[in-house]
């Protein structure tokens, strides 16, 4: 890009075109007028470069005036500096072609001492001629020398605070509107000591040093004079270090806190040109690099959308540090701006900037990523700039996605922190986040019978990503904890959170089971507080189990057998928002369980034992399909491993069954349970019929004694009947049914106490003829089963133990009749 074109283009306010060197001609002057008196007129006199640089500007003496009118005087000059500027400007300009101020520019020069233009001296009107000079090397020396002095007179100034702003919701607690029972959404939120921007550096202030005044105002006459000269030098195509000097130089008086306001049209211009170029389509809220292939996209070509997949960019800056560099000067400028409170200049160049970041973000340096996705995050907050953050939101949020699935964890955690700032931008006028349309492309949704037409010519474009999972299943504990950190401030502080928890909800589930204990409290804490806004605006499912101490089985123990991750039991509002929620994604979840990957496997199981813990009693409705989809996930484990391994693989699915038998009545599940291991269904097989006897078992062994008492004999009869113990039954049927037989003996036979209870609990109910009879049928089937079957010690062992439970529940049956 020509920027010598670009500033022949534009205009000033008065409507004149800019000529080189960022001034334009007054309107009575034919001759443009020269910038270089302005600096003299803002200083008082010309300066040397070297001066500065070697001068110790600490040890400057102020005028000879009282202490107190010397800062009052220091505090005018300063607000004369940034208050009035422009005034001082237009009337320096007016004045000097209204005088003819190049016959005077010229004679100035000629009455110059000579040591004054000497090698050896650096005025600041050598600097801003050095700088377009085509000899290489006299470019590299001039900003050398032009680095040094800004550096020098830098000393005497405070830095500007970093960007550092909040998210736009209240993340400390939650408040309530009067008597409604909503909660309230847009808290405005509280800057913390090194976020907000002292008044010192915002505006002038009367007690500011008067060396830092006197350094302020030679810094903004070097930019005056050398700006448009610096933005002419980054464009240099031949010179790295000079390109790399001119941006260093421009960061630096960017961060002075100096008035740059003037310098924005051209500035702008010349950093983009070093970037590549961009578009954005509102219409599909998608940044558009390739803008020929965008609109082929739009026409029903078979391509893919461009923010789905990694472009190879076309690099103009090939230097990669050169790319970092101009990407940290938009942040150098932001802060500028923002200290002495000018915003509203960038007004007009906000898209600017955030093409020229959005496409660093393609960028393939892992550095840059991450320093323009904190960049963005922090535009994204500005409140100024709210209305242009809720545009660009939602196409910010989707190119987000691709960070997500880089390889260097860094990069992925700013990609997260990007994309939750994009997603959570106010959109005040419809209660909701600006970016929450990006959610259903973070999961990865797509609607039903809903095919792209490029997926009929290339397969990878009929590919649906779920980033959510894989964020959320990845190794490295950092980038889970931010995810999950990421998807509580989503479900907790969203205007429109109701609209996406069902979706996010069990993947907060299954960071609660964690191995990493602050990801187990953030997840959990989480779930908590969405209970806790679950119970205000929904008072009348609560007050009535307070009220009346309604809430579970009395003689359920619900604190005891919970897994590591709960202390106790979850509230009442945690476990209500849970119930309300998961029928959406429970048919889903046991679907999982059968993937054929398994670690998915795996996964489902660890989030189904969490869920059994919200949900309790409540998981009995839809008991007929997680008890067939519980057997399935099993007959899948069994078959892609070996015997031994098996069983180690099953262990998480055995202990979702122990946890699911503390709830659930065993009147709920044996009707189901009792056909199939029998054989009585029409499908039923020999795998099928051991993977429920493998069910059973489970169930049996985490069923409470006082509940599976009054079914214990039709259990036993079951077990110990010729179809699953007898000779013409599969060996691995056989041994599954004696193991849940075996267990079924070990729950009344664990102590003489339990047994005694066991046995005056059935003559209560009137069932201990019925008891005597099942005892004496099934140790007759076992004794029949051992003579004729043979060959298998572990069989054998198993029945030899049913037999001498028997024996002693008889004898304990006899000596308490």
């Amino acid at each position: 890009m020509n920027i010598d074109s670009i500033w022949n283009s534009l205009k000033n306010e008065d409507g004149l075109p800019f000529v080189k060197g960022g001034i334009t001609p007054s309107c009575e002057a034919k001759k443009p007028f020269n910038p270089i008196s302005l600096a003299h007129q803002i200083i008082g006199r010309p300066f040397d470069v070297d001066d500065i640089s070697s001068y110790d500007l600490t040890k400057l003496s102020p005028p000879k005036v009282e202490d107190h009118d010397r800062r009052n005087a220091a505090a005018d000059v300063y607000s004369d500096l940034f208050g009035g500027l422009r005034a001082i400007h237009k009337t320096s300009i007016a004045n000097a072609t209204c005088e003819d101020s190049d016959d005077e520019d010229q004679d100035a020069e000629e009455n110059e001492p000579p040591q004054s233009v000497s090698n050896t001296s650096w005025r600041i009107e050598r600097i801003a001629k050095a700088l377009v000079s085509d000899d290489q090397s006299t470019r590299v020396q001039t900003l050398s020398k032009l680095k040094d002095a800004i550096d020098t007179l830098l000393v005497n100034s405070s830095a500007l605070p970093k960007l550092k702003y909040p998210p736009p919701y209240d993340n400390d607690h939650v408040e309530l509107r009067g008597n409604w029972h909503l909660v309230s959404d847009f808290v405005k939120p509280k800057l913390s000591e090194d976020t907000v921007i002292p008044r010192a550096q915002r505006l002038p202030c009367g007690t500011m040093h008067f060396d830092a005044v006197e350094s302020l105002k030679r810094l903004q006459a070097m930019f005056n004079s050398c700006g448009n000269s610096l933005f002419l030098v980054i464009g240099d195509v031949n010179s790295e270090k000079c390109r790399a000097l001119a941006i260093g130089c421009l960061q630096s008086l960017l961060l002075a806190g100096i008035d740059v306001s003037r310098h924005i049209p051209y500035m702008i211009p010349a950093l983009r040109a070093r970037l590549q170029q961009c578009t954005y389509d509102k219409d599909m809220e998608v940044f558009v690099q390739d803008l020929h292939t965008h609109e082929f996209y739009k026409r029903g070509g078979a391509t893919d959308r461009q923010d789905r997949h990694s472009l190879s960019i076309k690099v103009i800056e090939h230097n990669e540090e050169l790319r970092l560099e101009l990407c940290r000067t938009f942040n150098c400028l932001v802060r500028g701006i923002l200290a002495v409170g000018a915003e509203r200049t960038l007004d007009a160049y906000y898209a600017d900037i955030v093409f020229s970041i959005q496409t660093s973000l393609q960028d393939p340096s892992p550095e840059l990523k991450i320093e323009a996705s904190n960049l963005l995050v922090q535009l994204m907050r500005i409140p100024h700039w709210e209305p242009g953050s809720k545009y660009f939101a939602t196409g910010l949020a989707r190119s987000a996605l691709l960070g997500c699935r880089h390889r260097n964890t860094n990069v992925i955690i700013a990609a997260i922190a990007l994309f939750e700032a994009s997603v959570c931008v106010p959109d005040r006028a419809k209660k909701k986040g600006a970016g929450t349309a990006a959610i259903a492309d973070l999961v990865g949704f797509r609607e039903e019978n809903v095919l792209p037409v490029a997926a009929f010519y290339e397969s990878k474009c009929n590919v649906s990503v779920n980033t959510l999972a894989e964020l959320a299943s990845h190794t490295n504990h950092r980038i889970r904890l931010r995810c999950c950190e990421m998807l509580s401030y989503f479900m907790v502080y969203l205007p429109d959170r109701y609209d996406h928890q069902q979706r996010l909800l069990p993947y907060v589930l299954s960071f609660v089971d964690d191995d990493i204990p602050s990801i187990r409290e953030t997840a959990l804490n989480c779930i908590e507080k969405c209970g806790l806004q679950y119970e205000c605006e929904h008072p009348e499912d609560v007050i009535e189990r307070r009220q009346f101490g309604v809430d579970g089985d009395d003689t359920t123990d619900y604190d005891r057998g919970l897994p590591e991750s709960f202390p106790r039991r979850p509230s009442l509002g945690a476990r209500l928002f849970v119930r309300a929620n998961a029928s959406r994604f429970f048919l889903a979840l046991l679907d999982e369980l059968s993937n054929w990957k398994g670690h998915i496997r795996h996964r489902s199981a660890k989030v189904l034992l969490i869920l059994t813990v919200y949900c309790e009693e409540h998981l009995t409705k839809d008991f007929h399909h997680t008890i067939a989809s519980i057997a399935k996930a099993i007959g899948m484990d069994i078959s892609s491993q070996s015997e031994g391994d098996s069983m180690m693989k099953l262990e998480p699915i055995r202990r979702v069954l122990r946890l699911m038998a503390k709830y659930v009545d065993p009147a709920a599940y044996l009707p189901l349970l009792c056909p199939r291991i029998l054989g009585d269904n029409s499908s039923a097989t020999s795998d099928s019929r051991r993977n429920y006897a493998i069910v059973l078992s489970s169930l049996i062994e985490g069923s409470p004694i006082h509940r599976l008492t009054l079914h214990w004999t039709d259990v036993a009869s079951l077990l110990s009947d010729t179809d699953c113990i007898g000779p013409f039954v599969g060996t691995r049927t056989r041994h599954r049914c004696l193991t849940a037989f075996h267990t079924l003996i070990t729950m009344v036979t664990t102590s003489k106490g339990c047994t005694a209870s066991f046995i005056s609990q059935l003559a209560d109910a009137g069932e201990l003829g019925k008891l005597r009879s099942v005892l004496s049928s099934s140790k007759a089937a076992l004794e029949e089963m051992m003579r004729k079957v043979s060959g298998c010690e572990e069989i054998a062992k198993l029945g030899r133990g049913c037999i001498d439970g028997l024996s002693e529940i008889v004898a304990t049956a006899t000596t308490e009749v």
